[in-house]
């Protein structure tokens, strides 16, 4: 009996259920975005809603930009049309979609690579898969969490770019090499660096064993140009915005600015068969080149943060569970194949078996990484959510919104779901002020906003400016942090309930002022107050002491 086909089935549930099941407390569908962590995810759900409300990606959501309404879609895009696929597919919401499309590229991402691994070796390959649960441990699991959602994509097409390597020979295989390349540059640029260095050290693989030949270089030329047909645009705008705004200049990094780093040590007692397996591999290396040359790459490019390329260098770590699961699967099998049994298939899937066990926490053993069950609501609450669907459905277009200070607020992309141009207070500013009892008219104010491109836009044909650098008169672009008059909103929002009582307590005398100056409260709940300025740009509010 074939039970490869059952067991895969159930491997890919068990994925599901570890990873994205957990999280969003076994539904497809919630009422807001359900567990987001960090600023960067609600970047990328506000992004795709905005591409979403826009129906194309010309240009970037105006919120995301300080206002400016001309700023070209600079941001690899791909994760986002994937989830807003699936959005319209479903009538599901974007926020739950694309954070879906996530989970599924890192499933598929291992599946993948089962599908190469079981090109050179069947019982390897079984051997293999459990390692890739790891994906959903503490170290990795951030990646999803907290935002690193086109590393992650891009990661599944670099695997994707490893299989198509593996059937080189086949009829047509560099079309296939092409779109793929392609949508690494569409998914993220930093993989496309990667996946173009692979296909040059495999390049020197088959110099080193007399197998480089004409055909080798008209396939890959080939896929070169079906690779840049499909990523000409995007490459266009990421080399006039990007590499101006953040030139590359050698840089080493020890850390990920705070951020959990998967390290080879996190690995533990599996650690010892994996040593096996690279060692294996090594011998092997000519019968399974791809996979155990696939792996070792990934393992240095994990370290070139000591070589000078920063912070990108640690991503990929996300992923070292699937890129070291060859080395995983090499070392068991190197164990078992002595073992005189009539079928090693069965002992395979057997020890699998335990392993996923093991690895899920279903089974403990000391000195095993295990996966982290994960299920938090996330930072945004529904009380919030209600706020923000209410500004941005209920405010006029060029409404500029004030936002008050709010626990959730440090990370800022989220208040990009108020789909209007927004700033806040700075926090230090405002605990001066309560500690002064003084209510002001000016506070220390941040305009929040993804800079990382410099705001391009087209000042001609195929002629790319950058208002972050020209337009330096803007004056949300002035050197922070600077005092600006909330009196020029037209909409100001309080939070009423913070962790820190008197916080909120001041939010609310501010808005009391406010009131007695003529601004009216348009919407509250349990959570926030939103008032309309009566008198923009004029006297809107009684300052002095309390």
């Amino acid at each position: 009996m074939n039970i490869e086909k059952p067991y895969l089935l159930l491997f890919f549930g068990l994925m599901l259920f570890l990873g994205v099941s957990n999280l969003m407390d076994h539904r497809v569908q919630h009422d807001f975005p359900y567990a987001y962590l960090a600023s960067d995810a609600f970047q990328q759900q506000t992004r795709a809603d905005g591409i979403a409300d826009a129906g194309n990606y010309r240009n970037e959501p105006f919120y995301i930009v300080k206002g400016f309404k001309d700023v070209i879609g600079y941001y690899p895009p791909l994760i986002h049309h994937l989830g807003i696929l699936m959005h319209f597919a479903t009538g599901i919401p974007a926020y739950d979609t694309a954070y879906f499309m996530v989970f599924f590229s890192a499933i598929l991402a291992a599946f993948v690579m089962y599908i190469i691994i079981k090109s050179y070796n069947k019982n390897i390959a079984i051997l293999s898969l459990p390692l890739s649960i790891l994906i959903f441990s503490d170290k990795s699991y951030i990646g999803f969490v907290w935002g690193h959602w086109a590393s992650i994509t891009g990661q599944l097409f670099l695997i994707c770019v490893f299989w198509s390597i593996v059937r080189f020979e086949m009829a047509k295989s560099e079309v296939i090499l092409g779109i793929f390349m392609g949508a690494l540059a569409l998914a993220h640029t930093s993989e496309l660096v990667y996946g173009i260095a692979f296909v040059g050290l495999y390049g020197v693989w088959l110099l080193s064993n007399k197998k480089l030949n004409t055909k080798f270089f008209k396939k890959t030329a080939i896929a070169a140009a079906i690779a840049i047909v499909i990523s000409i645009y995007s490459l266009y705008i990421f080399y006039n915005s990007f590499m101006v705004v953040n030139p590359y200049e050698f840089e080493v990094s020890k850390d990920w600015g705070g951020t959990p780093i998967f390290e080879i040590t996190d690995f533990h007692l599996l650690l010892a068969f994996m040593a096996i397996g690279l060692i294996a591999g090594f011998l092997m290396i000519k019968k399974i080149d791809v996979p155990v040359l696939a792996g070792i790459f990934m393992l240095l490019v994990g370290y070139t943060n000591y070589i000078g390329f920063g912070i990108r260098a640690f991503q990929p770590r996300l992923f070292w569970p699937i890129y070291f699961s060859i080395f995983f699967g090499i070392g068991l099998y190197t164990l078992i194949k002595y073992i005189p049994l009539n079928s090693k298939t069965i002992l395979a899937f057997c020890l699998s078996i335990f392993f996923v066990l093991a690895i899920s926490n279903v089974i403990f053993i000391p000195n095993i990484p295990t996966y982290s069950k994960l299920s938090n609501q996330g930072i945004m609450d529904s009380w919030h959510w209600q706020m923000f669907q209410w500004i941005s459905k209920n405010t006029e277009i060029d409404s500029k919104i004030y936002f008050f200070y709010g626990d959730i607020y440090g990370q800022d992309a989220i208040l990009r779901n108020s789909k209007r141009l927004h700033v806040q207070v700075i926090p230090d500013d405002f605990i001066a002020a309560l500690q002064n009892r003084t209510v002001k008219r000016a506070y220390w104010t941040e305009a929040p906003a993804d800079h990382g491109a410099g705001f391009p836009y087209f000042k001609s044909f195929l002629n790319i400016g950058l208002h972050l650098r020209e337009d330096t008169n803007y004056w949300l672009l002035q050197p922070q942090p600077p005092y600006i008059d909330i009196c020029k909103f037209d909409y100001l929002v309080f939070d009423r309930a913070t962790r820190q009582e008197a916080l909120a307590q001041y939010n609310l005398i501010i808005a009391n002022q406010m009131i007695k100056k003529g601004a009216q409260p348009v919407f509250q709940n349990e959570v926030s107050i939103v008032l309309k300025n009566g008198n923009v740009g004029g006297d809107c509010i009684e300052e002095g002491t309390f």
